[in-house]
């Protein structure tokens, strides 16, 4: 087994995207996030899974549900309750 700690990191992949990949990889996420919506309750929790994912995929440093909410300019307490508290369906 190797003994030398080597600090350097792989260079990030560069970003090769144009807006139409990106406009329609949107559709595509929007239309998958679709199969799931029978799971939720009620319709409130429908909204939130949105904003949760959407937190998740966007700009975020922090990948926390209290950041996460902020950034987007939701309710931090809604949100944790969201993920820590909301029934889940099997």
């Amino acid at each position: 087994m190797p003994t030398t700690i080597i600090s350097e990191t792989c260079p990030a992949p560069e970003c090769n995207l144009t807006e139409q990949d990106v406009t329609q990889s949107l559709a595509e996420m929007q239309s998958y996030m679709g199969l799931f919506e029978t799971a939720y309750q009620r319709a409130a929790q429908w909204e939130w899974s949105k904003v949760y994912l959407q937190g998740l995929l966007g700009n975020t440093l922090r990948k926390n549900v209290e950041q996460i909410a902020l950034d987007l300019g939701k309710n931090v307490r809604s949100l944790q309750h969201f993920i820590g508290q909301s029934p889940w369906q099997p």
